[in-house]
């Protein structure tokens, strides 16, 4: 009995080696430039900038069945597009907060992007895709930081393709 689990248990281990070495990862900063906005309601300083790259992911090898953002929420938008917000939390317990207007694009052609919240994670359905999947944000930003804050901000969106 403790053999089978053992080997049970190796077989496991290198089938989840596998397929994390499988995966590919790329990471990119955008640099949004020097913060000066409008102060919203004395409390939050709110700043309009457009992305430098408007793409927020594109798959072209393993196309996915679903997008997962982490740490993320949705609300729609108008014209099949969603707002995507990501919070991050500050040294001194406050949040920053960037909100992209995105859009999917499934093989050249924009699509209806239809997103739920499953927990802290938005995930957003994929048509079937030939070619490449894209997630994508063209119209500026809303970043949201508190009015009493100085320093740099970085805020992580994280997009993984699930199969």
């Amino acid at each position: 009995m403790k053999k089978k689990m053992m080997i049970a248990g190796l077989l496991f281990t290198a089938f989840g080696f596998q397929g994390v070495h499988a995966n590919e990862y790329s990471e990119k900063t955008q640099y949004l430039g020097v913060v000066n906005g409008q102060v919203v309601g004395n409390s939050v300083v709110k700043v309009t900038r457009t992305p430098t790259d408007p793409v927020l992911y594109r798959s072209d090898d393993a196309l996915p069945v679903q997008l997962r953002v982490r740490d993320a929420e949705v609300r729609p938008a108008s014209g099949g597009m969603a707002y995507i917000t990501v919070k991050q939390v500050l040294p001194d317990n406050q949040e920053a907060r960037i909100t992209l207007k995105t859009s999917l694009v499934v093989d050249g052609q924009k699509a209806v992007l239809n997103a739920s919240q499953q927990g802290e994670d938005v995930l957003i359905t994929v048509p079937d895709a030939q070619k490449q999947v894209e997630l994508r944000s063209d119209v500026p930003a809303d970043l949201e930081i508190p009015v009493n804050y100085r320093g740099n901000i970085q805020i992580a969106l994280q997009v993984e393709g699930v199969n």
